[in-house]
């Protein structure tokens, strides 16, 4: 018999390899892509712009928190810096869990058990007084709640778009998530400054885990195309709307679709099985995938470098309060809004320019064979000049602290270091999801777990590294590790990634 190629990394992974999802439904059985209207994708964009929240404003709102914990519990900065890093590790780790089971499952059950275990760590957090060892527990299991919502918004996107109009609820739904969560560092300066307390910083996050809830159980409709397929399909009772179906089914739905589906009988679940939990962690081992998922992982570390930097940099260097650290977030969250908004809007301008080029005819309801279209070019084109602007103000900014220049130039850096860093991270993101179309949460899991990895390494090594060398070189030396990790990442996944992908495919 004749051995078939295996991509770079996948036979150290055959031995424990997860029995691959069920495919998609073929559009030209099933018709358009998804009966859900434009309408329900409008409302769906904002909704899990808003449900996303659970991950990015639990990390804003706690930067402000940490010189007041540091004195709260009797600890040192670089121990509440461990809080930070161990909420990175548990965004990274628990994101494949929870996204097979939103694969296998359905979107909506583990959605909202994911939220229920976040209002409950929030509570916890709010009522915890004096001891570390819990502060560390419950930060954790808050990360375990908030950090999978993501991956599951980014399957939910899959499920009810075609691959040329994504970038139209990606964008808005970052940019309002983004938006949201530009007021997390003001909410939690505003609370430390006016009541020299966290606790109600905490309490606002379980009344914000509580609408989510709300929302997701009465409005949000079962997606997941291995339940309802194109969502026409009714779902299993886990899965269903709470006393709201008729009014999705009316307003929500596209009725001149030729693909609805008729039968009363449900689908039948799918079997879960242990095995699937490796999914996310055998996408890493993909030439492809890994190329793609290293540029996600560096360009999120610049963002989340900067989080963990800015309140120690404006509290000790310029003699901030806390009010006025948490202000100092604006402008880097404004720039991610921004950022996501542009992103979007060059997804799909990128993808449509390209399909030109290469004679692809777009379909914008039905769901299209890409194996013979350049994805990996149409996502990153022209995107190296948002990699150089984004290295050369990372360098910058060290020695700007260093000399001590007016804040307002500090500021300014911000926001175009957030705005570059987040459009390169999205753009990577969305090309991930495009490669592995039946995959979607597992992939987007995966590439969580390499950026909050990454992340958790340089928020540990941040004081030590900064105390060793100082600021200035700090900053430069990890501008120069951006700059090498994204420049190749974009070459090799441009010049070698279609072929890669390809042969994946053949396998």
């Amino acid at each position: 018999m004749k051995d078939t190629p295996v991509p770079d990394g996948e036979q150290a992974m055959r031995s424990f390899e997860a029995p691959p999802p069920p495919s998609a439904p073929n559009p030209a059985e099933t018709g358009n892509h998804s009966v859900f209207s434009s309408r329900m994708r409008v409302y769906l964009t904002y909704l899990l712009g808003f449900v996303i929240i659970l991950s990015t404003l639990t990390a804003t709102i706690y930067f402000p928190l940490i010189p007041m914990l540091s004195q709260e519990f009797s600890v040192s900065i670089q121990a509440i810096n461990l809080t930070v890093t161990l909420y990175a590790i548990c965004q990274g780790v628990t994101p494949p869990l929870f996204a097979s089971l939103a694969d296998t499952f359905g979107r909506r059950p583990v959605l909202l058990a994911l939220v229920v275990i976040y209002a409950c760590a929030s509570l916890g957090l709010a009522v915890n007084h004096d001891s570390y060892a819990a502060l560390l527990a419950l930060r954790a299991l808050q990360s375990i709640g908030g950090s999978a919502t993501p991956a599951i918004a980014y399957g939910i996107v899959a499920d009810v778009a075609v691959v040329s109009e994504r970038g139209r609820m990606l964008g808005p739904m970052l940019s309002f998530c983004n938006g949201i969560s530009a007021i997390g560092p003001v909410i939690g300066g505003v609370v430390a400054q006016s009541t020299g307390a966290y606790t109600w910083v905490f309490y606002a996050l379980f009344v914000v885990a509580v609408i989510c809830f709300v929302l997701i159980g009465f409005t949000l409709p079962e997606t997941a195309r291995n339940v309802v397929e194109d969502g026409s399909v009714p779902p299993p009772r886990i899965s269903r709307l709470w006393w709201t179906s008729g009014l999705v089914r009316k307003y929500g739905v596209d009725t001149s679709t030729t693909s609805v589906h008729t039968a009363e009988k449900a689908k039948p679940m799918l079997r879960w099985r242990p095995l699937m939990l490796l999914q996310s962690l055998r996408i890493i081992f993909y030439a492809d995938a890994a190329a793609v998922l290293w540029m996600i992982a560096t360009s999120y570390c610049v963002y989340y470098t900067f989080q963990v930097a800015i309140p120690v940099i404006y509290h000790d260097v310029y003699g901030y309060n806390d009010l006025e650290v948490g202000l100092t977030f604006l402008p880097g969250l404004v720039g991610m809004t921004v950022g996501g908004i542009i992103a979007g809007k060059l997804l799909d301008r990128n993808f449509a320019i390209v399909a030109r080029k290469n004679s692809f005819p777009i379909d914008r309801k039905r769901a299209q064979e890409m194996k013979e279209l350049p994805l990996e070019i149409a996502r990153y084109r022209r995107i190296l000049p948002f990699v150089f602007l984004e290295v050369a103000l990372v360098a910058g900014y060290g020695w700007a602290v260093v000399r001590r220049v007016h804040p307002a130039g500090l500021l300014i850096m911000q926001f175009f270091i957030c705005a570059s860093s987040t459009l390169l991270s999205h753009t990577a993101s969305a090309l991930l999801v495009d490669i592995f179309p039946t995959q979607s949460s597992s992939s987007y899991a995966a590439g969580q777990l390499m950026r909050c990895g990454l992340s958790a390494a340089s928020a540990a090594i941040l004081e030590p590294l900064v105390e060793a060398v100082g600021r200035g070189w700090y900053f430069t030396i990890f501008a120069a590790f951006t700059a090498l990790s994204a420049v190749a990442c974009v070459l090799f996944t441009k010049s070698k990634g279609m072929s890669w992908r390809q042969k994946r495919h053949a396998t």
